[in-house]
């Protein structure tokens, strides 16, 4: 049996040993066997599931809503952001509005409300308002597969956002 301490797991995983003790007690993230000795010993698994829960977390999904999906459905998610990822590279090459809005567009329709959060909170200019943050409001109200929790909170920060970038253009303006 191929197993490792908590160190190796770390280095291995790319997740840091404070994480990796932190997922374990407040989420039950992994359930490393214990030695006799209390040293938790990890699989070879269990890295892979370290892993993936580092890959996607960094990609801003909150550990709390994946933690307790198995490696499959752990990989179908990275999976999933794999062409998402691939795409951001091309977009911040380029400084094109309109595929700006269709990579937000993407997490929209594939539920990664998180991400897409997180990536609305970057704009910062008064065009990003007209070009990509209102268009996308207006696809956040009428697109029904969401809940209404979802669609509410998304919408809030998306008002957030453009109040922020207002506030700071009249900033501007006034000085």
């Amino acid at each position: 049996m191929n197993d490792f301490n908590i160190q190796a797991a770390s280095l291995i995983s790319g997740v840091s040993v404070h994480q990796i003790r932190a997922w374990e007690r407040r989420y039950n993230a992994v359930r490393p066997r214990r030695l006799d000795n209390n040293f938790r010993s990890y699989t070879q698994e269990d890295i892979t599931r370290l892993k993936l829960l580092g890959t996607l977390t960094k990609h801003g999904i909150a550990i709390s809503k994946i933690a307790a999906l198995d490696v499959a459905e752990l990989q179908y998610q990275n999976e999933l952001l794999t062409p998402i990822e691939n795409h951001r590279t091309e977009i911040h090459n380029g400084n094109d509005d309109k595929e700006r809005l269709i990579f937000l567009l993407s997490f929209l329709s594939a539920k990664k409300l998180d991400i897409l959060k997180y990536e609305v909170t970057k704009f910062n200019t008064l065009n990003s308002i007209i070009e990509i943050l209102i268009p996308l409001m207006k696809r956040v109200m009428v697109q029904s597969d969401l809940t209404s929790d979802d669609s509410q909170s998304l919408l809030v920060t998306l008002i957030e956002q453009i109040n922020k970038i207002s506030i700071q253009a009249c900033h501007k303006n006034a000085s």
